[in-house]
């Protein structure tokens, strides 16, 4: 339903501005919710600023404003008690901001990523959740493969081990995700959805076999500080780390033509 109240009338300046507060807090606030009122809000309140400029250059009322007939009264301008809406409009904004923020997990990580973190740091219970999880699970793999500005040993592993912190969010992720998809695969979630089971059967191992591979060369960097001449070790873990890698690059190559995008 779409209600429009206006007042049109002498008003001094006092009675101005309340009008000006009662009218335009309750369309700020709760103005929005309807196709037209959603494009007329905008003009409400800017006419209505307008007014209120204009109704700042009045002079205060005079002893006229007192004559008032007998039996009369002042005319009412403003419904409602300005604190009541304001608290009305600020629980009614709270939930709307709640509800985007919950479910927009890119924009809110983009600009809000400590509410993003309260909002999805816990287990995976919904959609979101894993879009967060998965969102952040990727950041912290582009992270470990980012380049390495030294070649020797020394300095590769000092910058290799700085690194350690995104690998632990990465496990924390992989975690929750593999969590998730277990409870997923036993209800046959993906029986009947393409994408989830390209989801349980692509995705998820390919980024547990990549999280296990970064493990073991973390492990292989911290007890080694110094490489012996036999290289077999490093050339093992890392070339593991590299067939991880690989794996879960193909896993979302747009060759595979397995991707929820494709179906």
């Amino acid at each position: 339903m779409r209600l429009t109240n206006k007042v049109e009338a002498e008003l001094c300046r006092p009675c101005m501005i309340r009008c000006f507060r009662s009218y335009t807090l309750t369309t700020l606030f709760v103005g929005w919710w309807g196709v037209i009122s959603f494009f007329m809000t905008p003009l409400f309140l800017f006419q209505n600023i307008r007014q209120y400029i204009s109704a700042r250059k009045l002079a205060e009322p005079g002893l006229a404003a007192t004559n008032i007939p007998l039996g009369g009264a002042p005319r009412r301008v403003a419904s409602g008690p300005f604190a009541l809406k304001l608290i009305v409009g600020v629980v009614a904004w709270t939930f709307v901001f709640g509800a985007l923020a919950s479910h927009e997990v890119d924009l809110t990580e983009k600009y809000a990523p400590a509410l993003n973190a309260k909002l999805h740091g816990g287990e995976i219970t919904d959609a979101d959740d894993a879009v967060y999880s998965f969102s952040k699970a990727v950041k912290d793999i582009s992270a470990l493969e980012a380049g390495f500005k030294s070649h020797a040993w020394d300095g590769f592993r000092t910058e290799l081990l700085a690194r350690e912190h995104y690998l632990t969010d990465l496990n924390q992720q992989n975690e929750k995700l593999q969590r998730k998809m277990n409870e997923e695969r036993t209800a046959n979630v993906g029986n009947n959805d393409t994408c989830e089971r390209w989801a349980l059967d692509e995705v998820g191992p390919a980024l547990n076999e990549y999280a296990d591979a970064q493990n073991a060369f973390f492990s292989f960097a911290k007890n080694t500080s110094q490489l012996p001449d036999n290289r077999t070790g490093i050339t093992a873990v890392s070339q593991r780390e590299e067939d991880a890698l690989a794996r879960l690059r193909q896993v979302f190559s747009d060759d595979t033509g397995k991707t929820c995008a494709k179906d």
